[in-house]
């Protein structure tokens, strides 16, 4: 991955926090390109018998101790993805977990988990191992959103578990820590969280104050469809057999709002789109022009781009509603090379088509300013609306988007 590049005209924490990690400017470490090599490796035993073959070759010492740290970090974060406990408490035990970076990686394996009911007490027992540390400063957080994440994962955890008041107690002090959560940079961080209180409070005994909590949140789009059914659950036990048109209604007038929004963004004279090569996932060539007769979504992102991974599951949401229909949307990678692109796509099993921009040439020559930054494009090949940065939550994100390829196609019948 070239990270220089990658930094050059991009301020991405994410992108700092690797650097920080892997070297320094001034003392650049031997091992940074080894962590790179062990980081886009597909499976976390491959990942182990390569840093068991590492300390084989260079020894860990005084100089390179932090940097083996930040092996066994990511060893023990992978090793629980993989829901083995035991391996994470094996490399916990010669293991400081304290970089933004992997305390963010750490709270995305268990934030699914709490949410799906599943494996409680693990989640009960690591909280309690960062809460503290982040509470006292011991643990710097330079996301700024662990505490807060701690916090109401294990106050659902402990609502699910039967422990009411210290779950109304844990919920409660984050919601006085927004932070994070108010900017539109991770994946439902909003969403997530008033999905979590709602819960809490119905299990106090609080459905209408959870009702009201979540009704606002799908009419203001700040939802997700996790939080949709939850909304559905609620309301279905307080008033039977109404649930379903109640929460389509407030969808529809979410939608709606982003549509008129969206509707006097329509640029009719517009600029054609730039026909330059850039290549698909496999190496061939690709240009605006071969989706020609289409609505065209172009996204720029890269793998280490919070905000852009963020937006991908409304995306994959519209990619699947349009597969029968003349549209494309491809996510564009920039500035990173295809091993690296390839294993984020093997990794994630991302769904959606992927670009590659590894010079920028398509960035540049359509203007995009930065990632997330996506256009679409009419199927003259006329670039009429774009959208930058992340919406904040997978439904606002998924309606703007909708709303933009809707208003393309009443456009483009009118035009034709």
């Amino acid at each position: 991955m070239r990270i220089n590049t990658l930094f050059n005209g991009f301020r991405s924490l994410g992108i700092a926090l690797v650097i920080s990690l892997t070297a320094s400017a001034q003392q650049p470490n031997p091992l940074a390109e080894k962590f790179e090599e062990f980081k886009i490796l597909g499976k976390v035993r491959d990942q182990e018998k390569f840093y068991k073959d590492l300390i084989k070759n260079q020894p860990i010492n005084n100089t390179n101790q932090r940097m083996y740290n930040a092996f066994r970090a990511e060893l023990a974060i992978n090793w629980l993805a993989q829901e083995n406990i035991d391996k994470y408490k094996e490399y916990r035990k010669t293991t400081t977990i304290d970089n933004g970076l992997q305390i963010f990686e750490l709270t995305n394996v268990l934030e699914p988990w709490v949410d799906d009911k599943k494996h409680l007490d693990w989640i009960t027992e690591i909280s309690n191992e960062f809460i503290p540390g982040l509470e006292s400063g011991a643990i710097k957080d330079e996301f700024e959103r662990a505490h807060e994440i701690f916090l109401e994962i294990s106050a659902l955890a402990d609502s699910y578990n039967g422990h009411t008041q210290s779950a109304l107690e844990k919920i409660q002090k984050a919601l006085l820590e927004p932070k994070m959560r108010d900017l539109n940079y991770f994946k439902d961080s909003k969403p997530n969280f008033i999905n979590r209180y709602a819960i809490i409070l119905a299990a106090s005994g609080q459905d209408q104050k959870a009702i009201d909590t979540l009704s606002a949140a799908v009419r203001n789009a700040e939802s997700n469809p996790k939080l949709l059914a939850t909304l559905k659950s609620i309301y279905e036990k307080v008033h039977p057999g109404e649930s379903e048109k109640y929460a389509t209604a407030l969808q529809k007038e979410a939608y709606q709002h982003y549509y008129n929004e969206l509707e006097t963004s329509w640029n009719a004279s517009g600029k054609p789109a730039p026909d330059v090569v850039i290549y698909t996932l496999n190496g061939k060539n690709f240009k605006v022009s071969d989706c020609k007769g289409k609505i065209l979504v172009i996204d720029f992102w890269s793998t280490i781009c919070k905000p852009c991974i963020a937006a991908f599951p409304a995306f994959e949401r519209v990619a699947a509603e349009y597969k029968d229909q003349p549209f494309q949307l491809y996510v564009t990678d920039i500035a990173e090379d295809q091993e690296s692109v390839q294993a984020y796509v093997n990794h994630t099993k991302l769904a959606l088509d992927v670009l590659r921009d590894p010079d920028m040439t398509l960035f540049k020559a359509i203007g995009a300013k930065g990632t997330p930054h996506k256009f679409i494009i009419d199927p003259q090949g006329v670039i009429r609306m774009e959208g930058i940065g992340y919406a904040g939550s997978s439904d606002r994100e998924y309606y703007k988007l909708k709303a933009m390829v809707e208003i393309t196609k009443k456009h483009a019948a009118i035009i034709n």
